[in-house]
């Protein structure tokens, strides 16, 4: 009688079965990030198709697709209202603040990676502004404005946005710059380097990634700020663009369409500037994490 030898079919050690990512992820997972996703994206479709009708078409046939595909509104909107300067105020605000908080974070940041008296408390004082509301504070922040001479100017809301940023700024700065290596400070102390030398040569480059992440979410933040652009300005050539939009709706008329396409042109800055600098943002959060 032969022995029959049987084949062995399993699979060889170390290899794991590869699952298809819906599976392995989960349906429900993944109904919750197309509910999600359908959410944000289909008003804002919403809102590109609706500013490319007229205002007739757009409350006889508000959810059909425009019967003549013309951009007319968005060159409109520009000769209605000065779109143009709104815009350049947004942006004056929105970088110059950036600028003076990143400036303030890195420096505060930089001293509190040195242990000293009080070190601790002076941390939990800077991002103690993360827990307070900032609109309890409208009327300190307008008289303070007023009395500096900065009220209906760019540069009043620039130090605003600065001061309310700061807080976010410093907590993401200060978590990337703990993950600094010990031994290239201590390098460059045995090099008879200076703090001020340190800070330029070895901390801030290394920082970059951090400073990155919190200089968009600055950025777009200050771009998309409302309440305080409203109080603190008051005339056209200040005020930003998010103020602007509502010229475009009065009590005696409105040209819904042509404020639609301003909309559009003030969201659209943000939304490219996160989808390019995405894999900034999350490489910079990642690495500020790891230590």
């Amino acid at each position: 009688m032969t022995n029959v030898q049987q084949t062995d079919t399993a699979k060889p050690k170390g290899l794991k079965a590869v699952s298809h990512p819906f599976v392995r992820f989960g349906i429900g997972s993944w109904l919750v990030i197309t509910t999600f996703l359908l959410l944000t994206l289909v008003p804002f479709v919403w809102l590109i198709l609706s500013s490319l009708k007229s205002n007739r078409e757009l409350f006889s046939n508000p959810f059909s697709f425009p019967s003549n595909w013309s951009l007319a509104n968005y060159t409109s909107a520009f000769a209605a209202h000065p779109l143009t300067i709104y815009l350049r105020n947004s942006l004056l605000a929105a970088l110059s603040s950036t600028l003076l908080a990143l400036t303030a974070a890195c420096l505060a940041s930089y001293a509190l990676l040195h242990t000293f008296r009080f070190s601790r408390g002076i941390y939990l004082f800077l991002i103690f502004g993360l827990l307070l509301p900032v609109n309890a504070f409208i009327a300190p922040i307008f008289y303070l404005i007023h009395f500096l001479g900065l009220y209906n100017t760019v540069w009043g809301l620039a130090l605003v946005y600065s001061g309310i940023s700061f807080p976010l700024s410093f907590l993401i700065i200060k978590t990337y710059m703990d993950t600094v290596p010990r031994e290239l400070l201590e390098a460059g102390r045995l090099d008879a380097a200076s703090y001020h030398r340190i800070f330029f040569s070895i901390v801030l480059p290394v920082s970059i990634p951090g400073i990155v992440t919190a200089a968009i979410f600055l950025v777009i933040t200050a771009w998309n700020e409302l309440l305080f652009a409203s109080i603190l300005t008051q005339d056209q050539n200040s005020q930003t663009v998010q103020v602007g939009v509502r010229y475009f709706l009065s009590t005696y008329s409105a040209n819904y369409p042509q404020a639609f396409a301003a909309t559009v042109m003030a969201i659209i800055p943000t939304v490219l500037a996160y989808i390019f600098l995405s894999e900034r943002v999350i490489e910079g959060m990642t690495a500020g994490s790891i230590r």
